[in-house]
């Protein structure tokens, strides 16, 4: 998502296919709650719904990259080995 600047929910569920959409729903409420990303809704058929990173969630990234390549560098230290 964070490449993207906005996204619709079956594109955010194929490129997650071990979430069940009800999950993903849940989920996509809470960021939006938490001010993390943006939900826009067309008053289209079939109804379209966007989502999209608030600036709250793009300063989020950085700090997600540095988490993702500390578990990279320690990923045989968190596995025991």
């Amino acid at each position: 998502m964070a490449e993207k600047e906005v996204i619709r929910f079956n594109e955010l569920g194929r490129a997650l296919p071990d979430i069940s959409p009800k999950v993903l729903s849940e989920t996509l409420k809470n960021l939006e709650s938490s001010g993390l990303i943006t939900r826009k809704q067309f008053a289209e058929i079939p109804p379209r719904v966007e989502y999209s990173l608030t600036p709250l969630g793009h300063s989020l990234i950085p700090h997600i990259m540095n988490l993702i390549a500390w578990a990279v560098e320690n990923y045989d230290v968190l596995r025991g080995r």
